[in-house]
C-alpha cells in the first residue's frame, strides 16, 4: 500500500492473534503454526501510539494479519482503533475485510475500505453486496489471491467502486496461478468501459509482463 505521496506506506497490526477467518491459503497461518505463535488475540497499544506520534502523511494498512470485523475481535478493542483513526487525519488507513456484513460503523473520510475477492463464487457476491451498503468515502476490491475466473455479472457488479486490485497466490508455487487471460476481460472492462483505476501487484509480472497497470485513486 502506498503513502500519499506515491512512496511505500507500511502495514501495522494492533490486534494480533491467529486470524479466526482461517482462510487456507494465508501465509500468516502457516507461520503461526511453523513457529508455534499462541492463537490467543493481544492488542498493542504501542502500535497505535506510534501511529499517533507520527506526523508526516503515512499510507498504513491496517490489521493485514487479522481480521478487524470479525466478531471475535473485542469491540473496545475496535473502538480504540478508530477513535486512533479519527485522531490522524493526515494518515490513509487501508482496511480490508472478508465479513463486510459485519461492519459496525461507518468509517472515517481517511479510511480506504476494501473486500477480498478470490473468484466468481456467491461469497465474492455477497462481499460485494455488503461493500455496497457500507459508509466509506472510498471503496476497493482486492482480487487477491485471484483463484479462478471471474464471470461476466460479477466485474459487471462491481464496477462500481473506486479502484480495483489483482495478485496471485504467492508461497504455492504456480499451481494457483491466474491464466493472463482472466485478467484481460475485468481489466479492460473496469479500466476502459468504466473508466477505474487498477493496480496489479508486482507478483502478477511473470504472467501479465513487464508493463504493469499500476494505478491509485485520485
Amino acid at each position: 500500500m502506498k503513502n500519499p505521496d506515491g512512496t511505500q506506506g507500511y502495514s501495522s497490526n494492533p490486534i494480533r492473534g491467529l486470524c479466526p477467518v482461517r482462510c487456507w491459503y494465508c501465509y500468516e497461518s502457516a507461520r503461526r503454526r511453523r513457529f508455534k505463535i499462541p492463537p490467543h488475540f493481544e492488542f498493542h497499544r504501542k502500535e497505535l501510539r506510534e501511529i499517533e506520534q507520527t506526523k508526516k502523511p503515512r499510507g498504513i494498512f491496517l490489521g493485514s494479519v487479522i481480521e478487524l470485523f470479525h466478531e471475535a475481535i473485542p469491540y473496545d478493542w475496535r473502538g480504540t482503533v478508530f477513535k486512533t483513526i479519527r485522531a490522524c487525519p493526515q494518515h490513509r488507513f487501508y482496511i480490508l475485510t472478508k465479513l463486510p456484513q459485519n461492519i459496525d460503523r461507518p468509517m472515517p473520510d481517511n479510511v480506504w475500505l476494501g473486500v477480498s475477492v478470490i473468484k466468481g463464487d456467491d461469497d465474492g457476491w455477497m462481499r460485494l453486496y455488503w461493500l455496497k451498503q457500507a459508509s466509506a468515502k472510498l471503496k476497493f476490491v482486492s482480487f487477491e489471491p485471484m483463484l479462478g475466473r471471474l464471470n461476466t455479472p460479477i466485474i459487471v457488479n462491481a464496477g462500481e467502486f473506486d479502484w480495483y486490485i489483482f495478485g496471485r497466490l504467492t508461497r504455492h508455487g504456480k499451481k494457483f496461478d491466474p491464466k493472463k487471460d482472466w485478467l484481460k476481460f475485468p481489466i479492460e472492462y473496469l479500466k476502459h468501459v468504466k473508466g477505474k483505476p487498477i493496480f496489479l501487484k508486482d507478483n502478477l509480472r511473470d504472467i501479465w509482463g513487464p508493463d504493469l497497470i499500476q494505478e491509485m485513486p485520485e
